[in-house]
């Protein structure tokens, strides 16, 4: 574990060192950021115009989840977009024959080695905007809402997680990640809100697939609303679907023949 930390921090330290050579993008980046989240916590503000809650949820709370998508999509931009969409350039070109001759594990090396940097304060943000809802909502957080939390939110990612090797063993087989990346931003768009504020086909479907891991099960919890029975079933579903997920990219590697074939 720790020699993977070690190369971890060479990666990151790498690229966080080549892109602040640009440090007006990186500044323009967060200003953007910034103002994308500001608009979407102002537009949420129209759902209260008529009414104090939707579907159970007050104009603070649903700040909540909107900050954690914020939170969660901004890992998603930083930590796994940046490595799904080189796939094709690792297939075509040959680089992923060299990742595999690596003494390291493949499924490492492809998921984690580049770094986006001009993303890496999305997921900060994203918790102030989840703090300024829980102060706004005078929501109290005792350690106990923070265990739970903690909890669902590492299951989040992992589920996130889950998806972006999937999309990559996909990436492997079609000799292309061109349009798989939307997919998963689309997988992460739909827990924009709440899965309560869907009918109730579409709130079970989500659950299951399972959107609703990504930020509803952490924004209840930090609320104090989860059930005790998802701080179970959370992190086992977040488990079982990185198992899958690396089950999956095997299988796509023993079906790869290399670029020269």
């Amino acid at each position: 574990m720790s020699r993977y930390l070690r190369l971890l921090g060479i990666f990151w330290r790498s690229a966080v060192a080549t892109e602040l050579e640009y440090r007006v993008n990186f500044a323009a980046n967060v200003f953007l950021s910034l103002f994308w989240m500001v608009w979407a916590g102002v537009g949420v503000a129209v759902y209260f115009r008529f009414t104090d809650s939707v579907a159970g949820w007050t104009y603070p709370q649903l700040l909540v989840v909107v900050g954690l998508f914020f939170a969660v999509n901004g890992v998603r931009q930083a930590v796994f977009s940046p490595n799904l969409e080189r796939m094709t350039e690792y297939v075509r070109n040959g680089t992923l024959d060299f990742l595999l001759t690596k003494p390291v594990d493949a499924q490492f090396m492809a998921g984690f080695r580049h770094l986006g940097v001009y993303n890496l304060l999305d997921p900060f943000l994203g918790l102030g905007l989840a703090a300024v809802g829980l102060v706004l909502g005078r929501q109290p957080v005792s350690p106990a809402t923070l265990g739970a939390f903690a909890v669902t939110i590492v299951a989040a990612l992992l589920v996130l997680y889950a998806l972006t090797l999937v999309s990559m063993a996909l990436a492997v087989r079609l000799v292309s990640s061109e349009g798989i990346d939307e997919v998963s931003f689309a997988f992460v768009e739909a827990a924009r809100f709440p899965v309560q504020l869907y009918r109730r086909p579409v709130q079970t479907l989500l659950t299951v697939v399972p959107v609703a891991f990504l930020t509803t099960l952490p924004a209840q919890a930090l609320l104090g609303r989860l059930a005790p029975g998802w701080l179970v079933t959370a992190p086992v579903v977040g488990v079982v679907a990185v198992l899958a997920a690396s089950a999956a990219w095997r299988a796509s590697l023993r079906g790869y023949s290399g670029a020269s074939a």
